[in-house]
């Protein structure tokens, strides 16, 4: 057996897994030092992460080797002695090393951006190459590293050159081919079985954790988790049970009496203030984190000064949330108010269709709905979603003017501020209200912006200058926006779709998920307060509604915020594999396997300390939290939180014929 690994065809395979193995050691170490994560938690707990990664590593070598195994196998002993299929055999083992420090350098970047291994947004990456292409490439200097990846490839063959002739040395019987295919299954199969995610626990550290793992191993269960039910792989509990603490979670004083249908969460909101048909504009600022922002964190220069102005003239939400870390969680969180679902978000399903959103529901109150977006609708699926769910009209990357600043996301945040304009403009001229999502693009990599009004500065950063150009291009539309016409009957959202990226030792990086919230309605929140309720972006379409004053049935899972007790406040969010019910100064996290914890979280740092043995308060936090997520999971699957205009009982009463 040791001369056919050796000395026969089956080297190739082993030089095809040894090389990984190392590559990928050299990564997980590199991670290491990088991250200062021996310092973090122990050098004990570095060594553990080495050496548990290392058992990863071997589970995705032998998957990648399989398919060159099973060629050895299979291929007859007189392809070994022609020499186009060696120099085919060259060119696999050229391509193998090639990807594999290709990966290596992406995994590096990923890891710096989103402090994890590759997982579901790499999984979304990978369906839109061109935005994430163009991305790349702007980004980084990726004409260099390809050409280092080029040079220590062609190096790595020149120094194997040897043991890779050496696969033409002996060869191999048919008995010998298949004991060794027979012997490579039984290994692979019991290894598989054998290792599980649970494995990466090593730690408190969730840093520490993801480089115990294998970028490859986390992209699979990332791809088939894309869609995984909730139940099988969550905690869960009896449907009585969820309904009944659900309904419990969701009341609130604007509920009418016994408002809520049997066995369901439809129940009626009655308005608490005289109505008024108010425009809406949600603005998502990209990458928009509270760290930045001068008047929830002061700093000598503050790097957004036309946003802190503008607190004077709104309400600042000063404990808000995004529900996860991605763009496409805010839109489903502020359209739908459900709670970040396991998987990817709702609006990538293909079932999400006529959902109860708050764009379906102002569209039944004969608003026009409007979505604008200076990229491609279609990346992420968000003009897909939106176009199924009561968004009308959809303004792209293709409708501005030829000529338009651009980067690999789209025009620049001006140009979607005017265009949105101009559009907001001619839908007033109808003389129905409207509805208008808008998405800015500027605050991302690579961090390039017109410079025409707002000049980058050399003492500040690439993402510093960028976040102020962001800033300029808000207060400008904001600035703009008070000569229109219908600016003194709109509701203004402007809000962060989630953080600047993803860092900590948290198991949820509580810093990447703070986002600013503030309303700007003249005439109908407080010009200059701040509300210091702890709130979801899911809150969003609720508050909206409150503050028209409107009288609606509902499914939404967000609240008023400024009509609940701040003692309900509640942030709901999405990390990875886990999802998370924060109120207080505690955490419940709920993860496969169906595992729970409860941590204790310090308000000033984000910290999150493990809770070993939870008490009352905790364990019903824990049930709260389950039923948040498992009731949200069987509405949605269950087509519960479908739109219907109108409560079950009027429904029966205006189907019946007239006595």
């Amino acid at each position: 057996m040791r001369s056919l690994l050796t000395e026969s065809r089956y080297r190739l395979a082993v030089l095809f897994v040894g090389l990984h193995l190392l590559v990928w050691f050299l990564t997980r170490v590199g991670l290491l030092l990088v991250q200062h994560a021996f310092g973090l938690d122990g050098f004990g707990r570095s060594l553990e992460a080495l050496a548990v990664g290392e058992v990863f590593d071997l589970v995705a070598a032998l998957w990648f080797a399989a398919p060159l195994v099973l060629y050895l196998t299979f291929a007859p002993e007189r392809w070994f002695r022609w020499r186009p299929q060696r120099a085919f055999l060259w060119t696999w083992m050229a391509i193998a090393v090639f990807a594999s420090l290709f990966t290596a350098a992406a995994e590096y970047f990923f890891f710096e951006e989103f402090n994890s291994r590759f997982n579901f947004v790499a999984v979304d990456y990978l369906l839109y190459p061109t935005e994430v292409v163009n991305n790349i490439w702007q980004s980084y200097h990726t004409g260099i590293i390809l050409t280092l990846i080029a040079f220590t490839t062609a190096a790595a063959l020149f120094l194997a050159r040897r043991p890779i002739r050496a696969a033409w040395v002996r060869p191999a019987s048919w008995v010998e081919r298949l004991s060794l295919l027979v012997t490579y299954a039984l290994v692979l199969a019991v290894l598989s079985a054998v290792v599980s995610p649970r494995m990466m626990r090593i730690s408190e550290d969730r840093a520490l954790n993801e480089i115990a793992g294998n970028g490859y191993y986390a992209f699979w269960e990332a791809l088939m988790g894309a869609d995984a039910p909730y139940e099988g792989l969550y905690a869960t509990r009896p449907q009585p049970a969820i309904l009944k603490r659900l309904q419990g979670l969701l009341a609130e004083p604007a509920l009418a009496p016994a408002s809520f249908d049997p066995g369901s969460t439809l129940r009626r909101i009655q308005g608490l203030n005289p109505e008024r048909k108010m425009n809406v504009v949600i603005v998502l600022e990209e990458s928009l984190g509270s760290e930045f922002i001068g008047a929830l964190y002061p700093k000598p220069e503050s790097l957004t000064p036309r946003f802190d102005a503008l607190t004077k003239e709104g309400t600042l939400l000063t404990h808000a949330f995004s529900t996860g870390n991605r763009t496409i969680r805010a839109i489903e969180a502020t359209t739908s108010s459900l709670p970040p679902l396991p998987g990817e978000s709702i609006a990538r399903r293909d079932a999400s269709v006529n959902l109860f959103t708050l764009p379906e529901l102002l569209k039944s109150r004969g608003y026009q709905t409007m979505f604008v977006y200076g990229g491609r609708a279609l990346f992420d699926g968000m003009g897909k979603y939106l176009g199924h769910n009561g968004v009308d009209k959809i303004v792209d990357q293709g409708d501005f003017p030829k000529g338009t600043f651009t980067t690999a996301w789209g025009a620049a945040d001006e140009a979607i501020f005017t265009k949105a304009l101009e559009e907001m403009d001619g839908l007033h001229a109808t003389g129905k209200p409207f509805y208008s999502l808008i998405l800015s693009v500027s605050n991302h990599r690579p961090f390039t912006f017109p410079q025409d009004h707002i000049k980058a500065e050399p003492r500040f950063h690439r993402r510093e200058n960028v976040v102020r150009y962001a800033d300029y291009a808000l207060g400008r539309f904001m600035r703009e926006a008070k000569g229109h016409a219908f600016y003194k009957d709109t509701i203004f959202v402007l809000m962060g779709d989630h953080g600047a990226r993803v860092y900590g030792a948290a198991e949820i990086p509580l810093a990447s998920y703070q986002v600013p919230v503030l309303f700007v309605a003249p005439g109908l929140v407080p010009a200059g307060a701040r509300l210091d309720t702890m709130a979801s972006s899911l809150d969003v379409p609720p508050t909206i509604l409150g503050l028209m004053g409107m009288t609606y049935d509902s499914r939404f899972f967000g609240h008023d915020l400024f009509k609940i007790d701040p003692a309900q406040g509640r942030a709901l969010m999405n990390h990875n594999n886990e999802v998370a019910l924060m109120r207080g100064n505690r955490m419940a996290v709920l993860g496969l396997h169906e595992s729970t914890g409860l941590y204790d979280v310090d308000p000033a740092t984000g910290d999150m300390t493990k809770v070993a043995s939870p008490d009352a308060a905790g364990r019903e936090l824990i049930e709260d939290a389950i039923a948040y997520y498992n009731g949200a999971d069987r509405l949605y699957r269950g087509g519960a939180y479908a739109f219907t205009p109108g409560r079950p009982a009027e429904r029966v009463a205006a189907a019946k014929p007239a006595p």
